[in-house]
């Protein structure tokens, strides 16, 4: 075959071509490599035919690239075809060109529009959670905490006792992550491939934004708590997100999930920057108080064997202090002991 005569209809009919176009086969491909070696003269027009090609077709998964890739080859054939016919070999060259750069066109723009047509919306909908998969899974041990950064540049700062699993196809054709626990969010803008956090039944979406979740199995419900940007929040129903309630910053929704209840309020920056921090401020605090915060700050469930004698007013501030010692200055003020297990602390008066 001379391809030094081959036009660029001539290549995007040529399926070997087409193949090595959408990088399918590696015979193809170091055919067509070692063509641009052998016929320099070429490149200019190779390239200019792979760029027709990608601007008339858009990604598409390799089942449809196989199906469209048989359309195109029997269209060809029937073309072919028309050669045997009795009518001037210059006539059929003339028309069959036509025809096979008109036939490759049509089909490479249908192959655009059924991709555009079927291309899933990732911000309503999630892919299948598989526990089999070979997902990325992170966690952290109790009283730890870890800082990632996501191969799209987002960061996550995840709080003791969380587990964080990162799809297969992250940051490919969507952003997808499930999370047990608690962590905040800093997520890099991409209007096309939206940030979406599982936990529970609950999903998180957001094109670009900074967010925590807190969703501890002991806990009954998950909150979401908005800091910058905007999110939405909804719950996922066989894979689709539905009910979902928009947030601005400043803004919180609890949900409870078993009831499918929403419930939204205002929140003080400040208490997510003091999570972040592990920044605590006691002021005269009782011991509901004190159970609420450590709550918030630790992710631990507090119990009590007894109630303290006397009513407890505790004063102090602690910054990025583990969970033991700030208890242990809580339990010496206040003269009880404790025990933990797994996410639960247990004080003993």
């Amino acid at each position: 075959m001379d391809y030094s005569l081959y036009t660029i209809e001539d290549f995007l009919t040529d399926e070997s071509f087409v193949k090595y176009c959408l990088r399918d086969n590696h015979q193809d491909i170091a055919f067509w490599e070692n063509i641009l070696i052998r016929y320099p003269e070429l490149s200019t027009k190779i390239h200019q035919a792979e760029s027709l090609f990608f601007l008339l077709s858009v990604k598409i998964d390799p089942q449809e690239k196989e199906q469209e890739l048989s359309k195109l080859k029997s269209s060809i054939e029937h073309l072919q075809t028309l050669e045997s016919e009795q009518i001037p070999a210059k006539t059929i060259r003339l028309k069959s060109r036509t025809l096979w750069f008109s036939s490759a066109a049509a089909i490479l723009i249908a192959i655009g529009a059924y991709a555009l047509l079927n291309r899933k919306d990732y911000s309503t909908t999630i892919p299948v959670y598989n526990e089999l998969s070979t997902k990325a899974t992170i966690k952290t041990g109790y009283n730890e905490r870890k800082s990632i950064r996501l191969s799209d540049g987002s960061t996550v700062l995840m709080n003791s006792l969380t587990t964080l699993k990162i799809d297969d196809n992250y940051n490919e054709n969507n952003r997808v992550l499930w999370m047990d626990g608690e962590a905040h969010f800093s997520v890099a803008k991409n209007k096309d491939k939206p940030f979406i956090v599982v936990s529970g039944k609950t999903a998180t979406t957001a094109p670009g934004t900074s967010f925590k979740i807190n969703n501890y199995k002991m806990h009954t419900s998950t909150s979401v708590m908005l800091t910058t940007g905007k999110v939405s929040v909804g719950t996922v129903n066989h894979q689709k997100i539905i009910n979902k309630v928009d947030l601005i910053p400043g803004e919180q929704v609890e949900i409870v999930e078993t009831q499918n209840k929403f419930t939204k309020s205002n929140f003080e920056l400040e208490k997510v920057e003091n999570w972040a921090e592990r920044k605590l401020v006691f002021s005269m605090a009782s011991l509901k108080d004190i159970k609420s915060v450590l709550k918030e700050i630790y992710g631990v469930e507090i119990r009590t064997e007894k109630q303290p004698k006397k009513p407890i007013a505790f004063t102090g501030q602690f910054k990025n202090e583990n969970l033991t010692d700030v208890l242990n200055a809580i339990g010496f003020a206040n003269h009880f002991t404790y025990t933990i297990k797994n996410d639960t602390v247990t004080l003993a008066f």
